[in-house]
């Protein structure tokens, strides 16, 4: 507050007014533009923090999402590897897997888990999963086996 002291004069007496006068800010005048411009870089500042945390949290997400996508297809590449490994094996030997239960197999970058089931009339299912690293993929296939000849009737990407 700043105090203005009037004096008026009337007739007979001199009358003395204070009158106070209230500011936006306890400073005087160029301190009070100090003040303003202060504030607005708080807020600036304040605003280019949150934009920048936003901005690293969208990257940390898109990077754990491209790991997982990676290591993903990874181990769909081993599902699908181990499966052309089957066909090569059951090629030299029609009854390769039959009743042999879960065989384990170790590839250079993961392993697999192979089933091979006799569906009759020569053709055999086989199911496979590929585990790389904490990623798994199950893909079933149905092989025709005629002579020597292997053939594949169905392939698909399980989710169980």
């Amino acid at each position: 507050c700043s105090l203005q002291t009037h004096h008026f004069l009337n007739q007979t007496h001199m009358f003395r007014i204070q009158i106070h006068s209230v500011r936006r800010f306890p400073f005087g005048g160029k301190h009070q533009a100090g003040m303003s411009l202060l504030i607005v870089v708080v807020i600036l500042g304040a605003a280019l923090l949150v934009m920048s945390l936003s901005a690293f949290l969208i990257g940390f997400g898109e990077r754990e999402g491209s790991y997982a996508l990676r290591e993903s297809g990874e181990a769909l590449a081993v599902a699908d590897g181990c499966m052309n490994e089957v066909f090569l094996r059951i090629h030299r030997d029609a009854t390769y897997g039959i009743g042999m239960g879960v065989i384990p197999f170790t590839a250079p970058n993961g392993s697999c888990s192979i089933q091979v089931s006799d569906m009759g009339g020569g053709v055999r299912q086989v199911d496979i999963q590929a585990s790389v690293n904490s990623f798994v993929k199950h893909i079933r296939a149905s092989v025709s086996v005629v002579g020597g000849s292997v053939g594949s009737v169905s392939w698909e990407e399980r989710s169980d």
